[in-house]
């Protein structure tokens, strides 16, 4: 970077705020920033290039916003000699500075590339990453039709929603996650019931994914009472219930096993193989040996007697 000037205070009417677009309303941090500028000012000064007897805002756009909801009509400006492609690298790449959402690098990516007509490999490497780094970014902005995009940059849905969720879905059925995020701005969903909805979707017929999509409140709450029912059967059942469930599962796993082996173990097999899922079936081995020795231990009382002086020694016996 050229050398900087000092920090200066300028009126906020000489700023061009052509970035504006790429940055994501933030109620929680725009009112943490307010009570820090009421309470110490401005500490860190906003980042701007010069222009045309005007200054492109680079960085700080919410220390601006901050600053007008506090009745200020100045910003201090930290003013780079550099072009202004130049200074979205140097912005870009300072990744400990702030905590960068990926829609707002996929943005300030979309103007290098489009309006600076900069290649993906040579944003790679000015930013320090590979070439699908930069193009996972301008897919997301691609892949999002415009409704959703500004329910993001408007701070209604949250960034992970997007990535996560209605890109990879909008790529498949675009007029799913249009309805999706219809429904999602009049009746959010936490993270993880999101998370459900899309995957129970992945694994339904469309009969069932028209239900999922037509109502997500709902299907959400039906989940919630589903967890909570399992909840309760499983503090009804206790460790033995569990246990028991558990236990089941691993015979279903071994019948399997034992099943299939006839495919995994042949004549022609090679020696490493063989031994590699040898050792698996002496370690299984092993922890069912354990797990009989654990099971006769726990079977006495807590004076040391045996099952068996208790009456129930035959049953014990049969059960080993």
């Amino acid at each position: 970077m050229k050398k900087q000037t000092p920090p200066m205070e300028i009126d906020i009417h000489l700023l061009d705020l052509r970035y504006a677009h790429t940055r994501i309303k933030n109620a929680a941090a725009l009112a943490k920033m307010q009570n820090s500028i009421i309470r110490y000012g401005q500490i860190v000064p906003a980042l701007a290039v010069p222009e045309n007897n005007k200054f492109i805002l680079i960085d700080g756009y919410l220390r601006l916003k901050a600053l007008k909801a506090c009745g200020h009509d100045c910003i201090k400006l930290q003013v780079i000699e550099e072009s202004e492609a130049d200074s979205l690298f140097v912005m870009l790449a300072k990744n400990n500075d702030r905590q960068w959402e990926v829609i707002e690098q996929a943005g300030l990516i979309q103007e290098l590339h489009s309006r600076f007509t900069y290649s993906f490999g040579e944003i790679a490497r000015r930013l320090g990453r590979d070439k699908s780094w930069v193009k996972r970014r301008l897919d997301l902005i691609d892949s999002l039709p415009e409704e959703i995009r500004q329910a993001v940059m408007t701070g209604k849905l949250s960034t992970w929603s997007a990535s996560h969720v209605l890109v990879p879905l909008s790529r498949v059925n675009e007029k799913d996650a249009c309805q999706l995020t219809e429904k999602l701005l009049r009746d959010p969903l936490s993270t993880r019931e999101l998370a459900r909805l899309y995957e129970h979707y992945k694994k339904s017929n469309r009969v069932v994914r028209d239900r999922i999509i037509a109502d997500p409140a709902l299907f959400a709450r039906t989940i919630r009472l589903q967890d909570h029912k399992q909840d309760a059967r499983q503090i009804n059942d206790g460790p033995e219930g569990k246990w028991l469930k558990d236990i089941t599962i691993v015979c279903h796993i071994l019948k399997r096993l034992i099943n299939t082996a006839e495919y995994v173990f042949y004549p022609e097999q090679d020696l490493f193989h063989r031994r590699q899922r040898q050792i698996w079936i002496k370690k299984a081995e092993k922890m069912i040996i354990e797990l009989k020795e654990q099971a006769g231990r726990k079977s006495h009382d807590k004076t040391g007697l045996s099952a068996d002086n208790s009456g129930d020694g035959q049953q014990r016996r049969e059960l080993a």
